[in-house]
């Protein structure tokens, strides 16, 4: 799948090609754009891009294992699915004293006690949202799943043992991974150049230097194919580099050159459950239209002065 846009600067026809797509997972390449921009884009997906987090967490009754500080931390680290982020406020852009809560925080309660002698596991299931929404973008923990069974589980909180219970009340709050880690909703977002490998077969060497040559490299990237070294699986060269001191240890320094593709990046993203890996992606090109269109609004005003 393509997608192409057009840059009114240097008229460069600018193309994104999706090769993998799945709710957690986005694998594209990004044609004919600068590294800074490419750069750009990853920090933003990481540091910029709105979630939900549980931020305030009041502790009512804690007799679990964990201090109250513990147990909040690991509240504060279970994601939450956050489409509907965009749609909240966040905390510093609230007048509390005209405005509905509900515009800017969702709140959850968690309460469990331990009657038995058998350890009682307390996870994410156990979090409850004081406001019912059965909607399918409503903020609540992300569904995890068991990948022995496929049963539903939870994100483990803590444990209780006998006579011990836990009463809290939890505030998730709109925020981004510039403010904490919790609200970054993205596991991976890195991206690399795509390699070029050029071979000079006219170069003489016996088909045991060519068959080591081709075993040199650890991502089985080569192949040996009609008694000439063949590039198979580009994708999957990782610039070790081995492949050339292997051509350098039989005397032929010049017979592979690795090099990247300029203009050409290659992003992976995966996510946490918070968003769907394309919304992350989409989002962030967002964030990044906002924050020049800002400095362009900035520039007008100065020419005005």
């Amino acid at each position: 799948m393509q997608y192409r846009f057009q840059d009114a600067q240097d008229q460069q026809t600018q193309k994104i090609e999706i090769l993998e797509l799945s709710e957690e997972r986005c694998k594209f390449v990004l044609y004919e754009i600068d590294i800074s921009y490419a750069n750009a884009l990853r920090r933003v997906m990481i540091a910029e891009v709105p979630v939900m987090a549980i931020h305030f967490v009041d502790i009512i009754e804690n007799t679990s294992p964990l201090q109250d500080e513990f147990l909040s931390q690991r509240l504060g680290l279970i994601p939450l699915i956050s489409s509907k982020a965009d749609e909240m406020l966040y905390d510093w852009e609230v007048d509390y004293d005209n405005m509905n809560e509900l515009k800017y925080k969702v709140t959850f309660s968690l309460k469990a006690k331990n009657n038995n002698d058998i350890p009682l596991e307390i996870t994410s299931l156990d979090l409850v949202p004081d406001f019912e929404d059965i909607s399918a973008g409503a903020v609540k923990p992300v569904r995890c799943f068991s990948p022995l069974d496929g049963r539903e589980v939870g994100i483990p909180i803590t444990k209780l043992g006998k006579n011990q219970s836990v009463h809290v009340r939890c505030h998730a709050l709109k925020g981004f991974g510039k403010m904490h880690a919790k609200w970054s909703p993205v596991n991976i977002a890195t991206f690399r150049h795509e390699p070029e490998i050029i071979i000079d077969n006219t170069q003489q060497l016996s088909q045991s230097e060519k068959e080591e040559i081709v075993k040199s490299c650890p991502t089985q990237v080569l192949a040996l194919e009609k008694g000439e070294i063949k590039v198979k699986y580009i994708e999957q060269c990782v610039f070790c580099e081995e492949c050339q001191r292997k051509a350098e240890s039989f005397k032929k320094p010049r017979m592979i050159k690795i090099q990247h593709k300029k203009n050409k990046f290659i992003f992976h993203v995966e996510g946490t459950g918070q968003l769907r890996a394309s919304d992350i992606v989409t989002r962030a090109f967002q964030v990044i239209g906002k924050k020049l269109s800002d400095i362009n609004d900035c520039i007008e005003q100065s020419r005005r002065i």
